[in-house]
């Protein structure tokens, strides 16, 4: 009987530590999620890695564009660009955090890309991007805030 209990025990242990327990997706913070997709958000200032800003002026069409649009993401991980006077949907896609919620990939017309995250509260948002201007392309920090 005790060898039978323990070929049982033995069995048991090899197919609880065979199951494969990895996942596709990586787990994200609940918590992180919520400050993302409470209310939506707007681009307050384009600034330097200095933190220096950068007069909308000189800035390429594209990254004015960013200015006269509100951001919101949504739990099921769509995201939709508003504008923010007439309130209606301008345009669509999806979101998801990448390295460790480390970076942001947006995929809607306006903002497309891969966002490193330098900061993320629920008063503020610094997410580091690439403009080219003029054939030059430089490091920028986009700083949203809430759009309420």
């Amino acid at each position: 009987m005790k060898k039978l209990t323990f070929i049982y025990s033995l069995l048991l242990t090899f197919f609880l530590v065979s199951c494969d327990r990895s996942t596709t997706d990586e787990p994200t913070n609940e918590a992180t999620v919520r400050v993302l997709t409470t209310n939506p958000w707007k681009v307050d200032k384009i600034t330097d890695l200095n933190g220096n800003v950068i007069n909308t002026a000189s800035l390429p069409e594209q990254s004015k564009a960013l200015f006269g649009i509100n951001i919101q993401f949504s739990d099921d991980k769509t995201v939709r660009a508003i504008d923010p006077i007439a309130r209606t949907v301008i345009n669509g896609g999806t979101w998801s955090f990448l390295d460790n919620e480390k970076t942001l990939d947006i995929d809607i017309k306006d903002l497309k890309g891969q966002f490193p995250i330098n900061k993320l509260e629920r008063s503020r948002m610094v997410l580091l991007n690439k403009i080219t201007y003029n054939g030059l392309t430089f490091n920028v920090n986009l700083e949203l805030v809430p759009a309420l």
